[in-house]
């Protein structure tokens, strides 16, 4: 390792500038150069250099041109420890943990070449990633358990509408099979010669094995499910509800019957094989402690075979049964 000591005196405005170097050829008998070095530079000097030769010791002489950025001293040494040293010190210092784990899965997210990261993955074991991905899978769903809580009384149909679409995972609960959301806002048809009119559907979903659609429409939590008393001991449907059930009906019409047209070419992989219909409206809020309510909206849903009505307080509820599910078992103690 080779390297060059520079004087250096202040300039005018207090920046170091390198004075002209002396050649030493041109030194004469008696003549000779001295540089002064205090103990705390001699002191950095041999650190610097020390380091160097760790760099050089490990990986060598790197080919063409190598840019190195000096890694803070507290991550140095934290990348240093032993597996059981990191985790004594993190349990001690949980906030520096959390912080440092969301710094890396950003970084991570957004590296260019993601694929160097897989062996370091695989190198961690089955437990841990099974247990990592829990915890994302935890996070995510409390995170939309936490907006539902908070939210219960927004009666803002868009509101819901870009909430289940972030949190798409919540809305694949209403189906007994595995989901996928085709569109969001999805044209079904229905547009006259004038090219006016057209059915919009909340949401599009299909099977993701069998690729049939499913068509959701969402009201809000405020939205209500009964109507007046319509004789003793019975409560009609509300307007948003018997509203909800027969435009699900018309968007399924037609589907099926522009469904050729619809889909040609588009290659969405699409059937639509008598599609679901799912009505997400109101909440049992407004029924609860009321038998004759509950009665008359469980009689009316349960003999819908054509519409399957669910409200916003049953679909997070399972969101939040889901979450006492996984986190007993990433728990065996519990």
């Amino acid at each position: 390792m080779h390297g060059t000591l520079l004087f250096q005196r202040k300039g005018t405005k207090d920046t170091w500038e390198d004075t002209s170097a002396i050649p030493l050829s041109t030194l004469k008998r008696g003549e000779g150069v001295r540089l002064d070095l205090h103990a705390s530079e001699v002191l950095t000097l041999f650190k610097e250099v020390a380091e160097l030769y760790k760099l050089h010791a490990r990986d060598g002489i790197p080919l063409g041109e190598t840019e190195l950025i000096r890694a803070d001293s507290v991550v140095a040494k934290l990348s240093k420890l032993q597996r059981g040293e990191l985790r004594v010190f993190l349990d001690a210092h949980r906030s520096v943990g959390q912080d440092l784990l969301g710094n890396l899965l950003v970084w991570a997210a957004e590296i260019e070449s993601p694929g160097t990261l897989i062996p370091r993955l695989v190198g961690l074991g089955s437990n841990v990633l099974r247990s990592l991905n829990a915890a994302v899978g935890l996070s995510a769903l409390k995170r939309a358990l936490a907006i539902w809580d908070a939210n219960a009384a927004n009666t803002n149909e868009e509101f819901w509408q870009t909430t289940l679409t972030e949190n798409s995972f919540v809305l694949e609960q209403v189906f007994s099979w595995p989901t996928t959301i085709v569109k969001g806002k999805a044209y079904v048809g229905g547009k006259s010669i004038l090219n006016t009119g057209g059915n919009v559907v909340d949401f599009l979903v299909k099977n993701y094995l069998t690729n049939n659609a499913a068509l959701v429409e969402i009201k809000t939590p405020g939205s209500p499910l009964l109507g007046r008393k319509y004789r003793d001991g019975i409560y009609s449907p509300s307007t948003d509800l018997v509203g909800s059930m027969m435009q699900l009906l018309d968007y399924r019409y037609s589907l099926q019957r522009e469904f050729y047209s619809l889909t040609h070419g588009a290659g969405s992989g699409l059937e639509a094989f008598e599609p679901k219909c799912v009505a997400i409206v109101g909440s049992t809020h407004e029924i609860r402690g009321d038998e004759i309510k509950t009665r008359s909206l469980e009689l009316m849903r349960n003999a819908s075979s054509a519409v399957a009505i669910i409200t916003f307080d049953e679909l997070f509820e399972k969101t939040r049964r889901l979450i006492s599910v996984l986190e007993a078992t990433a728990d065996p103690g519990a």
